[in-house]
């Protein structure tokens, strides 16, 4: 293991940075596929037997101008892309995770005003989030990677329940 204490400031804040900026792209990357996988099974359930209608409707429909692919995984960005076949997220999760939902949903706004202020060398973003004191550090991140792997399971269980009542028979993996 990397001892963090052994690094010079500037190696440490450095090495922060990356796992911060990896924690937002291996989020963002679940999202897209929880996503995927919805959107496989309410195609299936259309029991189509054109493989190009599944092609047509998974990607041209429900894929096309996804926010996922282009855009940071922040509240709207979810919000607006899993209520493609008519799931509401955030509402979802605040009514199944009544006392962590708001805390995931800052969490959330915190990595993405860092990963931004990280990719875009916007030093303003930064400093603010240091005065409100949120320091980028390792700690930081691993705080932040145990408050989203605990977003990522609500939002796979709020999926799994919400596929499970829209798409009754059909088997969830």
């Amino acid at each position: 293991m990397l001892d963090v204490e052994a690094l010079d400031e500037w190696g440490a804040d450095e090495l922060s940075h990356a796992v911060l900026l990896r924690l937002a792209a291996e989020f963002q990357g679940f999202c897209r596929d929880l996503h995927n996988e919805c959107i496989e099974l309410f195609v299936a359930a259309l029991g189509l037997t054109d493989r190009r209608l599944e092609l047509i409707l998974s990607t041209q429909n429900m894929r096309s101008g996804r926010r996922l692919d282009s855009g940071n995984a922040n509240q709207d960005t979810l919000a607006q892309d899993f209520s493609r076949f008519g799931l509401q997220v955030w509402a979802e999760l605040e009514k199944s995770f009544p006392e962590l939902a708001p805390g995931w949903n800052a969490v959330l706004r915190l990595l993405n005003t860092a990963r931004n202020g990280l990719a875009h060398d916007a030093d303003d973003k930064l400093d603010r989030l240091r005065r409100e004191g949120h320091a980028l550090t390792m700690t930081t991140a691993l705080e932040w990677r145990l408050s989203l792997d605990g977003l990522a399971g609500g939002m796979d269980t709020v999926c799994g329940e919400y596929l499970r009542v829209l798409l009754p028979g059909v088997e969830l993996r």
